[in-house]
């Protein structure tokens, strides 16, 4: 083959390109792009339907625009699930039949395909449990110290009895920590007395269970220089709902109590 006949390709390719470039269409009613960020949640139980965190059932939700960035209301989307176990229904409702495991969904509109999300299948959470303490002291430093001032993580398990051998963890399940300082709710917005970490220093007030044995925590990071110098305490509770009622053993209440070093 010669230099010339091998570069044909090239050039069509370039002129497929721009063609697909000029000829985006303008209708209000033409997707030009796709929008698929989340999930209603993580998981959804074998034989049952996706729920949101109330409990309610949930369809799955995707965007599409037109080329002038406005969603288009109503617009044709379709949901396609690329590993077995799930069945999506009319509207984007999903049922699941396997027994376990990680599905990837995407969104097509226009014959534009989203971004994967990826949904567990899991099993009914029946328990939650707690792996350590929930009556701790925390001694802080003055001056205020993030890397001090920061308790063990808050760990709850949540279980299943759905599986053969006994108990074990189920993933995929929501995790809401709620901080109380005195009686009342601290702000996740106000910082100024305590906040909630993550495994770092984000300020997040929801985890998600972890294979293979269903934990979650958050840590309470405390401001030293607003805290009594004489014994205190802060109550974080930890909540796991399912099918709009709390899990046994939920909310999980853990005291820290503060004392200067």
């Amino acid at each position: 083959m010669s230099r010339a006949s091998r570069a044909v390709p090239a050039v069509v390719l370039l002129a497929a390109l721009w063609g697909g470039c000029t000829n985006v269409s303008t209708s209000a009613t033409r997707a030009v792009a796709i929008e698929f960020d989340s999930l209603p949640f993580p998981a959804v139980v074998t034989s049952d339907s996706l729920r949101d965190s109330t409990g309610r059932a949930a369809a799955l939700h995707a965007l599409a625009f037109n080329s002038s960035g406005g969603i288009i209301p109503g617009a044709p989307i379709q949901y396609i699930a690329l590993d077995t176990g799930i069945t999506i229904g009319p509207g984007g409702f999903v049922t699941a039949q396997s027994r376990g495991g990680a599905i990837r969904i995407v969104a097509i509109a226009n014959g534009l395909q989203s971004v994967t999300r990826t949904l567990a299948v899991a099993r009914r959470p029946d328990t939650v449990i707690v792996p350590a303490a929930t009556d701790t002291t925390l001694r802080f430093t003055i001056p205020d110290s993030a890397a001090k001032n920061v308790t063990a993580m808050l760990t709850v398990k949540v279980v299943t009895r759905d599986t053969a051998g006994g108990v074990t963890g189920t993933n995929g399940w929501l995790v809401s920590y709620q901080a109380f300082y005195h009686g009342m709710a601290l702000s996740r917005r106000d910082t100024s007395l305590a906040s909630l970490w993550d495994s770092g220093t984000n300020i997040t007030t929801v985890d998600t269970t972890k294979a293979p044995d269903g934990r979650a925590g958050r840590r309470l990071r405390v401001r030293s220089l607003s805290l009594p110098t004489q014994l205190d305490s802060f109550i974080v509770k930890a909540t796991v709902r399912y099918r709009g009622k709390d899990v046994a053993g939920s909310p999980v209440r853990f005291i820290i109590r503060t004392l200067p070093r």
